[in-house]
């Protein structure tokens, strides 16, 4: 009797073990989803962007550059502007490199999980496809209400950079008005600012504004 109910237990142990996974790629796909299908009526925008970017620690450089940000249904965004300083170039990737949600399958494996402070709330786990030397994972936390990402943390080997995002409604749509980074690499920390104002929705954008570029796996 004792080694029936052992041989039970085992396999109800197993039953669950294989589960958990199931289920959380169930919910990953159902999250992402919802942010691929989100806002079906928004097929284009330009929209102005402002960065304030600045050092937290010496020399304490600050600077505020300017340019345009493009979106066109199914997966395109583009970041256009000029006298980019490294730091800016590199967020320049960012915010282009991860792409649009309907994107990330063709680049991530894709599972959720809990937040680690207790919480119920599930967020996506992304995590390249193809081993990368310094990006463990990207992990993006999902505002339900407007159906976009409200922070994402790309972590890697040696740092992380952490960006919480903020929306309004804009002619009947949910956009992104103003994000903010904080960033710790080796020999850098600093922050990243940014506004998004006068968005142009359903406008003509013109494919060539999306060149292609040489961009590594998730911006890194």
């Amino acid at each position: 009797m004792r080694r029936l109910l052992v041989a039970v237990l085992m396999m109800l142990l197993a039953s669950l073990g294989a589960a958990a996974p199931l289920r959380a790629q169930d919910e990953a796909a159902a999250i992402l989803t919802t942010l691929a299908g989100a806002d079906p009526d928004l097929r284009t925008y330009r929209a102005d962007v402002a960065f304030d970017v600045g050092l937290r620690t010496f020399p304490y450089l600050r600077k505020t550059l300017h340019g345009n940000a493009y979106f066109k249904r199914p997966a395109r965004m583009e970041l256009v502007f000029t006298d980019l300083p490294p730091i800016a170039r590199a967020w320049s990737n960012l915010y282009v490199g991860l792409g649009t949600p309907s994107d990330w399958e063709k680049k991530f494996t894709i599972t959720s999980a809990g937040d680690a402070s207790g919480s119920h709330e599930r967020h996506l786990v992304l995590t390249p496809r193809v081993p990368d030397r310094r990006l463990r994972d990207v992990e993006v936390y999902v505002d339900h209400a407007a159906a976009l990402p409200e922070r994402i943390v790309w972590r890697y080997r040696d740092g992380r950079i952490d960006m919480l995002q903020r929306f309004a409604r804009v002619d009947g749509h949910d956009l992104i008005v103003a994000q903010d980074a904080d960033i710790r690499l080796p020999a850098v920390h600093a922050y990243i600012h940014t506004r998004i104002s006068n968005y142009a929705l359903n406008v003509d954008v013109d494919d060539s504004v999306f060149t292609p570029k040489q961009r590594e796996t998730a911006a890194r």
